[in-house]
């Protein structure tokens, strides 16, 4: 088998896409953290520790006196004279005028300022060491600054690792159509193409044993084609051959019926002519299998063919001494192969005039039921064994105890079910209180 070239292995190509991931998010921290700095520098945001040294200079840390903030500061403020009546605030007195209520702060970062004046009078300051939008609309509108740039650091972070996944998963999504492919080719039988290569190492391995399992496979297939062509020119040059005695029997019979014979000699003379020219009908039907060539589906009157099939199953039962009761209750049309389904359960009916003794009654019954319609063959025979009732429909499978006989070579019933599977019906096998019962059903 031909060498894999250029392969990556799989842990490779994991660790190609956490480093690609990795740098991606890298350059999505880089632009965020650019972006926030142009954003201070235009006086757009302000940090926290700019903040910090805003408050120190509202509450006079150096002058020792209160200054108050223009409306761009990002805190909340209150000065109290020493009687703790409110003189100065950016927040509505009602939240101002309890001074033990508004030195209470909570949250990420909050943190409160005081600072109490050589005439008695308090300054209070709520604020945050974060980023800030200077803008108080923007504040209002939107979140905290710093907030709003770590759910948007948050989002990039996201669609990076979102952008990698998907590439991860159809790149290995296509590799894998690979064996998709393969596989939809072995159960077509379309084993005649080479397997594809794959470019990572471990795919590679599993499509080596694929490739291995593709050639067994075409071997195997190609060996029972060819049995199988070697086994239908068998049977189409025995087809062939049976036309020549059988076309011998049949003109015999013809001659003697143009004597004057006894009337029981007639009558018998008169079933063999019917048997040669149904024995040519199935020669033909096997010539035209053998060839290929199956019987097209025609619309027939059930009653009609059952019809027929009594008359076979009526001769068959005579010539071995057993009676026949039919029962045929069959209407209406349906579309089958004729001559394939009436040689079929005409096999049924074979087998069950073989296990039935001498003087015994064979029944054969046609109706209609709910879904469609059966037909029901009965014998006063030995019945199905266990083993029979599972088998005894399978290619050459000879029963060891019940319904066996020299001669019986296992391709009655099996035939029969191939004709009845073509019909998309069922064979059920088994039996009753006094012998075997078959029911095919439509």
């Amino acid at each position: 088998m031909e060498k894999r070239k250029h392969t990556l292995s799989l842990s490779f190509v994991l660790l190609r896409f956490v480093a690609g991931m990795f740098v991606t998010m890298l350059l999505c921290f880089m632009i965020w953290s650019l972006v926030m700095s142009l954003l201070e520098q235009k006086g757009i945001i302000c940090s926290g520790s700019e903040i910090n040294h805003q408050v120190e200079e509202i509450l006079g840390t150096s002058s020792g006196k209160f200054t108050e903030p223009d409306e761009c500061f990002p805190g909340e403020y209150a000065l109290y004279d020493a009687k703790g009546t409110i003189l100065k605030t950016n927040v509505e007195r009602e939240i101002a005028e309890d001074q033990k209520k508004f030195s209470y702060v909570s949250g990420y970062a909050a943190h409160l300022s005081r600072r109490t004046y050589a005439d008695g009078s308090t300054a209070l300051i709520r604020w945050h060491f974060r980023k800030e939008f200077t803008d108080p609309s923007l504040r209002q509108t939107l979140p905290p600054a710093e907030t709003l740039g770590l759910i948007l650091l948050g989002m990039g972070l996201l669609l990076s690792l979102l952008l990698h996944t998907i590439w991860l998963g159809k790149f290995l999504g296509k590799k894998l159509k690979l064996f998709q492919e393969i596989s939809k080719k072995v159960v077509a039988q379309e084993l005649d193409f080479t397997v594809p290569h794959a470019g990572i190492r471990e795919y590679d391995e599993a499509l080596d044993a694929m490739e291995e399992m593709r050639e067994a496979l075409y071997q195997a297939l190609t060996s029972q084609w060819a049995a199988q062509q070697q086994r239908e020119a068998e049977i189409a040059a025995l087809a062939h051959d049976l036309k020549t005695p059988l076309t011998l029997a049949g003109g015999n019979a013809e001659l003697l019926l143009e004597e004057e014979l006894p009337q029981d000699y007639e009558r018998l003379i008169r079933k063999i002519l019917e048997a040669t020219v149904r024995a040519k009908e199935y020669v033909a039907s096997l010539l035209e299998t053998s060839s290929g060539k199956e019987e097209a589906f025609t619309k027939m009157q059930l009653g009609e063919w059952f019809e027929k099939l009594r008359e076979n199953a009526l001769a068959a039962a005579e010539a071995k001494g057993v009676n026949l009761i039919t029962d045929n209750r069959l209407e209406g049309s349906w579309r089958i192969q004729p001559e394939r389904l009436q040689r079929g359960i005409f096999n049924i009916v074979l087998n069950a005039v073989e296990y039935t003794p001498k003087g015994k009654t064979v029944y054969l019954e046609g109706k209609m039921t709910d879904n469609g319609w059966q037909v029901c063959v009965k014998d006063e025979g030995t019945g199905f064994d266990e083993e029979a009732v599972r088998h005894a429909a399978e290619r050459l499978w000879r029963g060891e105890k019940s319904r066996r006989t020299d001669g019986h070579h296992g391709l009655g019933l099996w035939s029969a079910a191939q004709a009845i599977r073509a019909h998309k019906g069922e064979l059920v096998l088994g039996n009753w209180e006094e012998g075997g019962e078959v029911f095919v059903r439509f």
